[in-house]
């Protein structure tokens, strides 16, 4: 008889406790947000309201840590004391050391408590690694065991298209992933830049909007859309927002009901590890490609 089989992840999914609820995934490790001298666990004891408000009194952008090889020992095993097998949907490595640091864990977890732990890196993060660890507790609840479902997850990773619109240059510029002059010149121009991640965890900006942020949702939103009629595998798709803002959460809403193919749509405010690094009105919207 195989183990059972635990589906769990980290905070740079972006998935908050109603979504690990419906979809049946079992644990959620947070990755550690530093305002200023203190550090605190995303989500946790940390919400992307409090960063925000931090910059502004600040301003200086909050940063983030990885989960340690110690954080990662410690959230694995109790479900490795029970004789549980472990799949962990881990964010890009491209970006964080955390999912080495899984690695590291899972080894020693393994072979301390003869279990099989299988991290997974997504070279990816927010809505496109939720999708990920939606679809691996999909396999486990389908019968599933963990080597399959690690390999499963692997073989969908070129499929996940990742695109967020940015809701501005401020947090790139000062959190040092852009120049304070390139920043200024895209403020000027009401540029918002589009970024992507590629199935090797490398970020680009393949495109940029000009407008009011309303204007320049839609433009996203029609560019989103036209890849999701050529591509999308239309059971799910994946919205998310950084910042509390009625009109944009609406909007994204009333685009998709328009759209009208996707079967679920899954939301989620964004946890801190994006918020750090997108700021405030950042969104995407998620889907993976039929394969």
């Amino acid at each position: 008889m195989s183990n059972k089989v635990i589906i769990t992840t980290d905070t740079g999914s972006d998935l908050r406790p109603e979504n690990l609820k419906k979809f049946h995934i079992d644990g959620m490790i947070p990755f550690h947000i530093n305002l200023g001298d203190k550090s605190y666990k995303d989500f946790y004891e940390c919400q992307p309201n409090d960063l925000f408000k931090f910059f502004e009194e600040n301003n200086q952008v909050p940063k983030t840590a990885a989960c340690s090889p110690n954080d990662f020992l410690e959230f694995f095993e109790p479900f490795a004391q029970q004789g549980c097998d472990i799949v962990h949907i881990a964010m890009n490595s491209v970006f964080s050391s955390s999912y080495a640091n899984s690695l590291i864990a899972a080894k020693e977890i393994g072979e301390k408590y003869g279990v099989s732990v299988y991290s997974v890196d997504t070279y990816t993060l927010t809505g496109a690694q939720a999708i990920m660890a939606i679809r691996a507790a999909e396999l486990r609840d389908g019968g599933m065991g963990a080597k399959e479902i690690s390999e499963e997850i692997k073989a969908m990773i070129p499929h996940v298209r990742t695109n967020f619109l940015l809701g501005g240059m401020n947090y790139a510029a000062k959190g040092g992933r852009c120049s304070m002059l390139v920043a200024f010149g895209a403020n000027l121009l009401k540029l918002y830049p589009m970024m992507h991640i590629d199935e090797k965890g490398i970020i680009t900006s393949p495109k940029k909007f000009r407008g009011p942020v309303m204007s320049v949702q839609n433009q996203y939103m029609d560019y989103v859309l036209d890849l999701a009629e050529k591509y999308a595998d239309h059971r799910r798709v994946m919205i998310g927002y950084t910042s509390d803002n009625k009109e944009l959460i609406k909007n994204m809403h009333r685009r998709l009901k328009e759209y009208g193919k996707f079967e679920e749509i899954v939301e989620s405010v964004s946890n801190c590890t994006t918020a750090t690094h997108g700021g405030p009105n950042t969104i995407y919207m998620i889907f993976a490609d039929k394969y």
